[in-house]
């Protein structure tokens, strides 16, 4: 009886590794609040969203680049290593490196609108300080330095969850201390967020619908791609006024 009781939970201790891939982060959870809307980061909210997303799109579309953040599972990896579980330790590597061959397969195969590239997330603190030498991930999931990023404006693409309640219109001042907030609402193939990691608003297409990593992402990169099309042609050659300047980074 214990020896399938030890069974049942290594196979559950593994599908929880494997299918909360996207659970794993860089740093504390966010705190879950009901007054979100309190921060002063909603000051002008409804006015400035619209044109920040205008903006946004102009900018991504027009010597932009979007960055796509690899989960590595290491810290999962690690403690079952040292927990002795070597062999699942092992499977868990090797379900998280299919799972970044077929996302980095499904952008290269489906993402047309502006240049993509990816990262492993233990290089986030560096995106966000526009630190991009080699650290970019090529097919093979080896960081290639011959693969360069000039791009001045980027995004950031990963699988994740998305927030009910987030933050507002965050300058590029108050980006380095803020923080996420609210409560995860669901998870989805694919989450925008700007380069300090915070989910970009509506209108901005800023979250693509699914579940199966390997399976039909390549249909979810190219719905995403055909959203963002759809958005920029809306509002193709917008003008970026000097005061928007602080909110699009």
């Amino acid at each position: 009886m214990a020896l399938k009781l030890n069974n049942i939970i290594t196979i559950l201790i593994l599908l929880s590794s494997v299918y909360s891939y996207s659970q794993e982060s860089d740093g504390p959870k966010p705190p879950k609040v009901t007054d979100y809307k309190s921060d002063s980061s909603y000051k002008d909210y409804s006015s400035l969203r619209f044109k920040v997303a205008k903006a946004q799109i102009n900018k991504l579309k027009n010597g932009g680049a979007l960055l796509v953040r690899l989960k590595t599972n290491t810290n999962t990896i690690n403690r079952l290593k040292a927990a002795g579980n070597i062999d699942l330790a092992t499977q868990v590597e090797r379900e998280t490196q299919l799972t970044n061959k077929a996302i980095i397969r499904a952008y290269n195969k489906k993402f047309v609108f502006c240049p993509v590239y990816f990262f492993y997330s233990d290089c986030s603190d560096s995106v966000k300080h526009k630190n991009l030498t080699g650290i970019f991930v090529d097919s093979t999931l080896s960081v290639n330095s011959s693969i360069v990023c000039n791009a001045t404006f980027y995004l950031i693409a990963e699988q994740g969850s998305i927030y009910d309640s987030s933050l507002g219109i965050v300058s590029e001042s108050q980006a380095p201390k803020a923080i996420e907030k609210g409560t995860a609402s669901k998870e989805v193939a694919i989450v925008v967020k700007n380069r300090y990691f915070i989910q970009l608003h509506k209108p901005f297409p800023y979250y693509q619908k699914g579940y199966s990593l390997k399976k039909h992402y390549t249909d979810y990169v190219e719905s995403f791609n055909n959203a963002l099309e759809r958005f920029y042609e809306k509002n193709v050659g917008y003008i970026i006024s000097e005061d928007l300047s602080e909110f699009v980074y």
